[in-house]
């Protein structure tokens, strides 16, 4: 790995190593530290993934996208090693035609999966912030009592959806927890067969 890189940066703490939406020059080895993988999400910086030392990122803008699809922070002080684009996609054209076709699939796969991962993830959050506010529909109940008739059954109504949804969105994280631990088996599955 080190023949392939140019140069070496030392990150301070909180820093941005690659920003989302900026065109992409090098692809990065983190040499030593941790770092934090955010995308933007609806206006909202989101939490994605974490980097170790050893990981390289900021490779696939090199697979036909041409700006970041997500920004990196430092975790801490870090160490990185910069790869070139130009370095990088000439290792790349070494490859057979036919690896380089299941390569180009598998990276519109993983932009694919990517994307879903971070709304899912969006979502999760959203909910677990709703469920931390919420009120307790038990309580609640006692006091649309002393409301009119058309308001207690509106009242109810709404509990009932609440409920239902609240628990329609556990069952749906526990099914993504599933999908997950299937995804990541795969994945390193996939990272075995390369070393």
């Amino acid at each position: 790995m080190d023949q392939f890189i140019s140069r070496t940066e030392k990150i301070k703490d909180g820093s941005v190593i690659l920003e989302e939406g900026s065109w992409a020059y090098y692809a990065y080895v983190l040499q030593s530290g941790k770092a934090k993988v955010w995308r933007n999400i609806n206006n909202k910086q989101v939490l994605v993934g974490t980097l170790k030392e050893g990981d390289i990122f900021g490779e696939m803008s090199f697979f036909g996208m041409a700006k970041r699809t997500a920004s990196v922070t430092a975790d801490g002080d870090v160490v990185v090693g910069m790869i070139t684009k130009d370095t990088f996609m000439e290792a790349l054209s070494k490859l057979s035609p036919e690896a380089r076709v299941k390569l180009d699939k598998m990276t519109q796969d993983f932009f694919y999966l990517s994307d879903v991962y971070s709304r899912l993830t969006n979502c999760l959050h959203e909910i677990l912030t709703i469920k931390g506010r919420m009120i307790d529909p038990k309580l609640f109940e006692k006091e649309v009592e002393k409301m009119p008739d058309i308001l207690r059954k509106v009242v109810g109504l709404m509990i009932e959806r609440f409920i239902s949804a609240m628990d329609g969105s556990i069952v749906l994280v526990s099914q993504l927890e599933e999908a997950a631990r299937s995804i990541d088996s795969l994945s390193t599955k996939l990272i075995q067969k390369c070393k």
